[in-house]
Formats: structure tokens, C-alpha cells, sequence
């Protein structure tokens, strides 16, 4: 093989790894915003999931109610955070100890909310998520479809007992099995902190 040869398969070699070097110092350069959510007129349907402090632990709401109990029994509960102007989310980061499922929407200029992501598998202590592309909101709402609290809570609250009857005689007849609710049949989502990011400006 001449020299000319073994210098252009040394330059094709090379450009594969040239490429991966600037892509990922372009990566480890990427500076993300601060936390929307720690902004000056920021809210949320709990204070604590957006004051910072990972030792408070909020949770999240029920926020539509039927007024029917079968109903609101499978209503899921809600965290949602109210941001004081619009910004591009592009990072969305969920402190729980307890969040299985759920989906994580933004609010859109029309009023209406979008699924931006989605989860349907196990629990994770942090859910560090990139929403791509980024997505223009002041409204990021998390929609908390199962815990690891759930069966717990369906033990508490759902109770088989025995409707018995008093009979004239004043004797008590032992009646039939029937199912009972006391509250809901699923656990609120510990929520110790969300925060939101996008993409930091770029100094001159």
C-alpha cells in the first residue's frame, strides 16, 4: 500500500472520532437556565414542590371533583405549576419517592394541555427528563397515574364487610359481603421538588 493511500484511510478514520470529540464538547459546554420554577411569581397547587428544598415534601392534588364518589374515586391527582411569564422548557426534573406513572403536559396559547412526555414503568427517585423540542408554556401540570403507595392505600380505604340485619326478635342476622370505600383508592404522588429548565442565553 503507497503512502498516499495510508494517509486518506488515516484521515477517513479519523473524522469519525474528530466529530465525536466536538459533539460532545459541545454537550458538556450546554449551561441550562435556572429553575423556572424558583422564579418570583411562580406557583403551585402546593407551595412545597417549588420552594427548593428537597427535605420538604409536597404531594400532589385532586383538583376536578364529580361530586360523584365512584367517580372521583379514579380521578388522578395533580401537581401543577403557574409560571409568571412564558419560557422554553427544554429539562424537567421530578424529585419523588414514591411516583410510578404519569404524564407530564404543558399548557399551550389556546388553553389546552399536551402530553410533552410520558411514563409507564417503574419508579425512579429522580426523573430527570429532556423534552424535545423544547416547548414554549407558563403551565407544566404532572397528572400522577399510579404510586408505589396504591396498594396501601386500596387496603386502607376499600374494606369488605357484612351488612347484618336486626330481626323483631331483636337477633342479629349475618348478612352478605359487600365492599366499602372510605377515600380514594389511590395514593397522591411525594413530590419533594420540580424543578424546569431551558437553554441558558449565550453571553456576548
Amino acid at each position: 500500500m503507497t503512502k498516499v493511500k495510508e494517509k486518506s484511510i488515516k484521515g477517513i478514520l479519523l473524522i469519525p472520532t474528530c466529530f465525536t470529540i466536538l459533539f460532545s464538547a459541545c454537550v458538556l459546554s450546554q449551561q441550562w437556565s435556572e429553575n423556572y420554577a424558583s422564579l418570583d411569581g411562580a406557583r403551585s397547587n402546593d407551595p412545597l414542590i417549588i420552594d427548593g428544598n428537597l427535605q420538604t415534601v409536597g404531594q400532589s392534588q385532586i383538583i376536578r371533583k364529580s361530586g360523584s364518589l365512584e367517580v372521583d374515586l379514579y380521578i388522578p391527582s395533580e401537581s401543577v405549576i403557574l409560571l409568571p411569564e412564558k419560557k422554553s422548557v427544554h429539562r424537567v426534573v421530578i424529585h419523588s419517592t414514591n411516583l410510578q406513572e404519569y404524564e407530564l403536559m404543558a399548557r399551550d396559547s389556546n388553553g389546552g394541555w399536551n402530553i410533552i412526555h410520558e411514563h409507564k414503568g417503574k419508579h425512579q427517585p429522580v426523573f430527570d427528563l429532556r423534552i424535545k423540542p423544547s416547548y414554549i408554556t407558563d403551565s407544566i401540570k404532572l397528572v400522577v397515574r399510579s404510586t408505589t403507595d396504591d396498594g396501601e392505600q386500596k387496603r386502607k380505604n376499600l374494606k369488605v364487610e357484612r351488612e347484618n340485619e336486626v330481626t323483631l326478635s331483636g337477633q342479629v342476622r349475618r348478612g352478605r359481603p359487600v365492599y366499602k370505600v372510605y377515600g380514594p383508592l389511590k395514593a397522591p404522588a411525594k413530590i419533594a421538588e420540580i424543578k424546569l429548565y431551558g437553554f441558558a442565553e449565550k453571553t456576548p
